[in-house]
C-alpha cells in the first residue's frame, strides 16, 4: 500500500465489513432456523436461551442437531491435536528431548497430555476461565498495545529521518499513551478480579 492513506482506510474498512458480514449472516443462520414456537416457549417459561442448544437437542431438524454436534467435536479434536503436536515440537527443540525414538516420545505426551487433564478434572470450568484471561490479554496486547508502540516508533524513526512517509494514526504521543494505559488497566482490572 505504500503508505497510501487512503488504500489502508479502504482496506480496513472493507476487510472489517467482511467481518461484519460473516458474523451477521453466522447470527441469522442460528436464529434462522431455531422455530418460533420454541422462542415462545423459551420466553414464557423465562429461561436462558441458548439457540446453540436448541440446534444440538433437534429443535431444527434432526439432521442440523447431529451436524452441529460433529462440527463442535470436530472443533474441539483440531484444536487438541494442534495443541499436542505443537507443544511435542516445542519439546523436541530441548536437547534433552531431540532424540525421536518412542522411548523418549511417551513421556513427552504424557508431559503434554496428563497436566491440563488433571487440572480439567479438578475444577471442569477453567477451561471457560482461562479463556476469560486470554480474550483479554489478546486483545489488549494485539489489538491495542502493540499497535500503539508500532505506531510510536513510527513516528521516532521519521523524527530522525528524512523519510516521506504519511502519519497514518492521528495524535500526539499522549494519545498513544493514553491507549497503552487504558489496555493495561483493563489488563490490570481481570487480573484483580481473579
Amino acid at each position: 500500500m505504500e503508505g497510501d492513506a487512503h488504500k489502508v482506510r479502504q482496506s480496513i474498512i472493507i476487510g472489517s465489513a467482511i467481518a461484519l458480514l460473516m458474523f451477521i449472516a453466522w447470527n441469522a443462520v442460528i436464529l434462522g432456523s431455531v422455530n418460533s414456537e420454541l422462542v415462545k416457549d423459551v420466553y414464557s417459561s423465562k429461561t436462558v436461551f441458548d439457540p446453540l442448544q436448541i440446534l444440538r437437542d433437534g429443535g431444527a431438524g434432526e439432521w442440523l442437531g447431529i451436524l452441529v454436534s460433529v462440527f463442535s467435536e470436530f472443533a474441539i479434536a483440531t484444536s487438541f491435536i494442534r495443541f499436542v503436536y505443537g507443544l511435542l515440537d516445542f519439546f523436541k527443540d530441548i536437547p534433552v528431548c531431540a532424540s525421536n525414538n518412542h522411548s523418549t516420545r511417551l513421556p513427552l505426551y504424557g508431559l503434554i497430555i496428563f497436566p491440563p487433564m488433571s487440572l480439567g478434572m479438578l475444577n471442569p470450568s477453567i477451561f471457560f476461565t482461562a479463556l476469560d484471561y486470554a480474550g483479554t490479554f489478546c486483545i489488549s496486547v494485539l489489538g491495542e498495545i502493540l499497535p500503539a508502540l508500532m505506531a510510536w516508533k513510527q513516528r521516532q524513526q521519521q523524527k530522525y529521518s528524512q523519510g516521506m512517509n504519511i502519519m497514518l494514526v492521528p495524535g500526539s504521543w499522549a494519545t498513544l499513551a493514553l491507549v497503552i494505559f487504558v489496555s493495561l488497566s483493563v489488563i490490570f482490572k481481570q487480573i484483580l478480579s481473579f
